[in-house]
C-alpha cells in the first residue's frame, strides 16, 4: 500500500474515486470542427425535450426539492412542469437555455466551471478526484449504443469531450485524474484515441462501454488490442453504472433501469476472466464504478464452483490463477456513497480492492453532505480501514502523487477522529 503521509496526520487523504464533469453544449463547439456544430445542437435539442417528455416519471420532485437540501442545483428538466415549458419554446430558445450557465436549466456550476468545482471539493475534503463523463455531444459517455447516433457523430463527441476534459483538468492536475472515453466500432482508432487521451494528460484511465451495441461483446478475440494498450499505458478499465436496455415511455420503465443498471455494469468481469485477458495481460486493471459491492463476492463464488467442476476443466485449462485470484490481483470497486451495510463486507471483498466515491455532483451521492455520510459509514472503523477506503487505495490504482496532494490535505482534508466516530 502506499504511503501517504502528510504533515498533519490527524487529516485524512480522501481521493473519490466517482466524480462527474460534462460542459455546456455551446463550451463543447470550441472542441470540435465546424462542421459538426449544427448536428451537435440538433441532438441537444432532440435529447433535451426527450428528457423533459418523461418528466415526472424519474424523480419524485418533492424529494429531490429535498434532497438538494438548499444547495441552489438545478432540477427544472426533472419538474413536472419542465414538459410545459419545453413545448412552449422554439428550438433556439431551448438551445440557448441549456448553453445559459445561469438558467433554469443549467447543471451545477461544479460540473463544468472549474472554479466552483474546487470549492465544492474543498468543502466536501476531497483532495483528488477521478472524473466521469456528464453529459457529452451526440450522447457518447455512460448511455453510449442506448440511442442509434451515426460512427461519425459519436467519435466525434467521444473526442470532444476528451479534448474538453483534458483541457478542464489542466487547471490542477495534480486533483483530477480525467478518465478518458472511447467506442468500440474500429480498435485501431480505439487504440490511437487512448494514446492521444494519455497524451492530453487523461491518465484516469478508459471507460468502456457498457453495452458494444452491433460489435461483439467483450470475450471476443478482436478486443486484445484494447487490453494490450491500457495495460501498456498504466491505463485502468472501468465500467460505470448508467446503462440499460431502453425500456421507452412505460409507466414502470425507469423503475426497469433502476432495478438492472448494475448488473450491466458488472458484467464486463466475466468475458476478461474467461477469456484469458486477465491471464495475458496480468498489469491491466479494472474498477467497478457505481455497480455495488456485495455483488462480487456471490459472482466470485458462483465463479470459483464451476471452475473447480471437473465437467468445466477444459475452460480453465489455459488460466494460471482462479477467478478470486484474477480479482484480487487486477480489480477494483469504485464503492460510490458506499452505505454502511456494504461497507461491511470490506474485509471478505478485499480491504485493499475498495475505492470510495462521492458521486458529485449528482443527487443521489454524498455531496454537499459528504462529512456526515462518512461518519455514518465508517464509525468505528480502525484508522487503517479508513485511510485505506478513503484515499491509500487509490493511490496504488491511479497516478495520484501523494506529495504533491499533502499540502492539499492539510488545507482541506476531513480529521480522522470526525470520521470514525472518536471526536
Amino acid at each position: 500500500m502506499a504511503d501517504t503521509t502528510t504533515s498533519t496526520d490527524s487529516k485524512v487523504l480522501m481521493i473519490s474515486s466517482d466524480c462527474h464533469a460534462g460542459a455546456l453544449p455551446s463550451i463543447y463547439e470550441d472542441f470540435m470542427d465546424s462542421k459538426y456544430h449544427e448536428p451537435a445542437r440538433t441532438w441537444w435539442v432532440q435529447f433535451s425535450r426527450e428528457m423533459m417528455r418523461r418528466a415526472g416519471t424519474f424523480f419524485d420532485q418533492e424529494a429531490v426539492e429535498a434532497y438538494e437540501d438548499g444547495t441552489g442545483a438545478s432540477s427544472r428538466m426533472s419538474a413536472p412542469e419542465a414538459k410545459e415549458e419545453s413545448g412552449e419554446l422554439s428550438d433556439t430558445a431551448l438551445l440557448d437555455l441549456l448553453c445559459d450557465e445561469h438558467s433554469s436549466f443549467a447543471p451545477r456550476r461544479g460540473e463544468f466551471n472549474i472554479d466552483a468545482r474546487l470549492e465544492d471539493l474543498d468543502g466536501d475534503g476531497v483532495a483528488g478526484e477521478v472524473i466521469f463523463p456528464q453529459m457529452a455531444p451526440f450522447g457518447a459517455g455512460l448511455s453510449q449504443y442506448r440511442k442509434e447516433v451515426s460512427k461519425e457523430h459519436n467519435l466525434e463527441g467521444i473526442r470532444a469531450y476528451n479534448r474538453w476534459l483534458a483541457d478542464f483538468c489542466s487547471a490542477n492536475p495534480e486533483r483530477h485524474a480525467g478518465v478518458a472515453l472511447i467506442n468500440v466500432d474500429d480498435l485501431d482508432v480505439t487504440v490511437s484515441e487512448i494514446r492521444e487521451a494519455k497524451a492530453m494528460g487523461l491518465w484516469g484511465g478508459v471507460l468502456l462501454p457498457t453495452s458494444t451495441g452491433d460489435n461483439p461483446y467483450y470475450h471476443d478475440p478482436c478486443y486484445e488490442p484494447l487490453w494490450a494498450v491500457c495495460e501498456e499505458l498504466d491505463m485502468p478499465l472501468h465500467s460505470h453504472s448508467g446503462w440499460s436496455p431502453d425500456y421507452g415511455d412505460a409507466d414502470c420503465a425507469t423503475a426497469m433501469f433502476i432495478s438492472e443498471v448494475d448488473k450491466y455494469a458488472q458484467r464486463a468481469f466475466t468475458p476478461l476472466l474467461w477469456s484469458g485477458a486477465f491471464e495475458r495481460h496480468p498489469g491491466l486493471k479494472f474498477v467497478f464504478t457505481e455497480a455495488g459491492t456485495q455483488w462480487i463476492l456471490e459472482t466470485l463464488r458462483v465463479l470459483e464452483f464451476k471452475a473447480a467442476d471437473p465437467i468445466f476443466k477444459y475452460f480453465t485449462k489455459d488460466l494460471s490463477l482462479t477467478p478470486s485470484e484474477y480479482f484480487a490481483r487486477q480489480c477494483y470497486i469504485g464503492a460510490s456513497f458506499m452505505p454502511r451495510a456494504e461497507g461491511e463486507y470490506r474485509q471478505e471483498i478485499g480491504i485493499d480492492r475498495i475505492l470510495y466515491g462521492t458521486d458529485y455532483p449528482h443527487l443521489e451521492g454524498t455531496w454537499p453532505n459528504t462529512p456526515k455520510r462518512l461518519r455514518a459509514t465508517f464509525a468505528g472503523y480502525s484508522d487503517q480501514d479508513t485511510r485505506a477506503l478513503l484515499g491509500t487505495n487509490a493511490l496504488t490504482v491511479y497516478a495520484f502523487d501523494a506529495e504533491k496532494l499533502a499540502p492539499i490535505v492539510d488545507r482541506i482534508g476531513p480529521e480522522l477522529a470526525d470520521i470514525n466516530g472518536a471526536s
